[in-house]
């Protein structure tokens, strides 16, 4: 029997958690678990979710783009059982061991890459420095987590993990999914990959700014990051490819400044403006990542991205997720209960319309003869 590709492995986990980490709230005052809800959602969206899509891409496109041996059963069953972990323990009280998982399941997949990059047969995409320092903010904000400094973990642990992966890999990712070349990529001047670096670098000293309370920082992150969508991701580029997720991408790009300059306006509110971040921006690039890769990878023409229904109503139940969660951290009484629970509506006809058309493609090859990615 053919071994199942990662991210037809850790796909559908990440896809379960991605409705157990929303659907939480919906329970939370039956009294079911002693564990304060919050908790345990933020846990299972970093862990079980993104994790899940983070480890199934890694483990699948690495030895792609590296020309270099696939995942073996060891590495199968290493990463399978710390997903495992750590959806187990999301739910504790103590989430001392969520984070010791972690950690470890950082330097696993650390292992996994470094193995591989060593022997590579192919140029090293420039955007696997990024996939570095996600990693590096990964063990870090797992450690500040760990020892109880919950703001600095919340920084490096669920923003800078995610942000730095998805600038990197939205170098490539953009372009192709607005149907463009990947201008960055090509360039040949060595000074502007060493800018690209450094501005990661950047970023990993703006988090830990903000991680000490310090509000300018998010000012400095906008910036930053509006140096990556224009200079970088080229986002003035326009682009006739009639795909919802041409759109999708744009409106990810759009998301990672607004985020940070309204928390930069208004600090108090933070976490209601970084829900536009988790929301708008790292739900929405997961699940558009996951189509491409899903269709490249399973031997699917990428041109069924055009004639999707589906992909049009994901994104825009994405974004009326996002804007009723911003809501949310604006109500009061029925009408906070209200937004919250609108907003996980959202959220589960979005997996839902996108499960509807792709979920199965994650195991059915297509008629192409050989995958396209």
């Amino acid at each position: 029997m053919k071994t199942l590709a990662p991210y037809q492995i850790f796909f559908p986990i990440g896809i379960l958690c991605a409705l157990l980490a929303v659907g939480v709230w919906f329970t939370q005052n039956l009294g079911w678990f002693d564990t304060p809800v919050m908790w345990v959602h933020g846990k299972l969206i970093a862990g079980g979710f993104l994790w899940s899509f983070i480890v199934g891409f890694l483990m699948t496109a690495v030895p792609r783009m590296t020309g270099t041996f696939n995942a073996h059963k060891v590495e199968y069953a290493i990463s399978f059982l710390l997903i495992l972990a750590l959806i187990v323990f999301s739910w504790a009280l103590d989430a001392k061991p969520f984070y010791f998982i972690s950690f470890a399941l950082t330097v696993f997949i650390m292992i996994y890459a470094g193995r591989r990059l060593v022997v590579s047969t192919r140029p090293v995409p420039v955007f696997f420095s990024h996939v570095g320092l996600a990693m590096f903010m990964s063990l870090v904000g797992s450690y500040f987590y760990y020892r109880g400094q919950s703001i600095l973990g919340f920084y490096f642990y669920h923003v800078g993990t995610i942000l730095l992966l998805v600038l990197g890999i939205g170098t490539r990712f953009f372009a192709f999914l607005s149907g463009l070349p990947s201008v960055f990529e090509g360039t040949e001047e060595k000074w502007k990959k060493a800018a690209f670096h450094m501005m990661g670098l950047a970023i990993v000293v703006l988090l830990s700014v903000v991680g000490m309370r310090l509000s300018w920082g998010f000012l400095g992150l906008a910036l930053l990051t509006l140096g990556y969508l224009f200079c970088i991701w080229q986002v003035q580029r326009s682009s006739s490819r009639p795909s919802a997720l041409k759109w999708a991408v744009r409106i990810v790009a759009v998301m990672i400044p607004l985020s940070f300059i309204l928390s930069w306006i208004y600090p108090v509110y933070y976490l209601s403006w970084m829900h536009i971040l988790f929301v708008g921006c790292f739900g929405l690039i997961t699940f558009s990542v996951a189509t491409r890769v899903t269709l490249a990878h399973g031997a699917y023409p990428t041109d069924m991205e055009l004639k999707s229904k589906a992909l049009g109503w994901m994104v825009a139940f994405i974004v009326l997720a996002m804007v009723s969660r911003v809501f949310y951290g604006f109500s009061s009484g029925l009408w906070k209960t209200s937004f919250l629970h609108l907003a996980g509506t959202f959220w589960f006809l979005a997996v839902g319309v996108w499960c509807y058309s792709y979920f199965k493609k994650i195991f059915k090859l297509g008629p192409q003869s050989k995958p396209s990615c």
